[in-house]
Parts: C-alpha cells; sequence; structure tokens
C-alpha cells in the first residue's frame, strides 16, 4: 500500500519515504529517499501559483491538475509506478487537506489500478492517523484524463487503462 502525507505529519520510521517535490524536500530539511519522476513541472506551477486569488480556486485547481496529468503523470505507467513505490508514503510540503499534487497521484492510482485505495495519513511515531483529501480532485482528475483520452465507448478508466495495457502488451509480445 502507498500513503500519501506532508514532511509536517509523517514524522516516524514506520514507512519508507520518497519526497516527489520539485526540490526534494530540502525545504523540509528531508534527508531521505526521493522520487522526482512525480516531480511536478516547474513552468506550469509558477503559472499555477501566480493565479492564485487571480481566477477563481476551481479554475485554478483544474489547471494545475491538467497539466499535471499531461506533462507527469501521462507519460509514466501507474501500475510500473505503484510497484516501485508500493509499501511507501509519497511526501510534499502541503498540509494534509491543502491541494498538493500528491492527492492527484493517490487519485491517478486509485482512478487506474483494481483494488488500490492511497490514504492520506499523519504519522507521529506508530500513531497512524488518516485524513481526508479536498474534495474534488479524483472527480476532476477523472474529468480530465477522459477528455483527453479516446474512450473507445468505454465510461470508466481502469476499464480503458486494462484494455489499453492489455493491447500494449500483446504489440511487444509479436
Amino acid at each position: 500500500m502507498i500513503y500519501t502525507s506532508s514532511h509536517n505529519n509523517c514524522k516516524s520510521n514506520l514507512f519508507k519515504t520518497y519526497a516527489i517535490s520539485g526540490n526534494r524536500g530540502r525545504d523540509a530539511n528531508y534527508k531521505g529517499e526521493c522520487y522526482p519522476k512525480l516531480a511536478p513541472k516547474l513552468d506550469f506551477w509558477k503559472i499555477w501559483h501566480e493565479n492564485i486569488g487571480k481566477i477563481s480556486e476551481e479554475e485554478n485547481t483544474k489547471y494545475y491538475i491538467e497539466e499535471y496529468y499531461k506533462q507527469v503523470l501521462s507519460k509514466l505507467n501507474p501500475e510500473e509506478v505503484y510497484n516501485e513505490l508500493n509499501n511507501s508514503v509519497l511526501l510534499c510540503y502541503e498540509e494534509n487537506t491543502e491541494f498538493c499534487h500528491r492527492h492527484i497521484v493517490a487519485a491517478w492510482f486509485e482512478l487506474l489500478l483494481v483494488g488500490v485505495r492511497v490514504p492520506e495519513i499523519k504519522l507521529n511515531g506508530l500513531e497512524i492517523e488518516e485524513v481526508d483529501r479536498p474534495a474534488n480532485i479524483k472527480m476532476y482528475l477523472e474529468e480530465i484524463i477522459k477528455n483527453t483520452k479516446d474512450m473507445h465507448g468505454y465510461n470508466d478508466l481502469r476499464s480503458l487503462y486494462l484494455i489499453e495495457k492489455n493491447s500494449k502488451e500483446k504489440i511487444l509480445t509479436k
């Protein structure tokens, strides 16, 4: 299982941790492992950050999710990434209930991989507390993926992902 959390709320050695931020956790004095493949790209992050307070929060959040999906997640295989990071906590800076790209990663896994759940947690020693993520991230991501892909008549992304995966495997074995 993979979890997500903020650097400030993951004070435990129970799990292997990976910083997935652009600066690899330096601002939080993080000294652990990093997974830069999931880091947001600076160009769209700057635009998103500059738009805070200038456009609606919903519009800005959708912009960020769409760019993060197009520039980062769409280039990765969710199953491979999940397997590489299994039994760990993915870390970034924002507090647990604030919008963060780690919540998009969690939604991506949950939307595409069968039986996968990625809880947001607070860790303190041996205590694990599950925390709600900001609302709508998963819904926005699902909408964005569906609008950027040929759904081939499928309604659900998991089915499409499995069909696409099966097609790629057949091509590779020929």
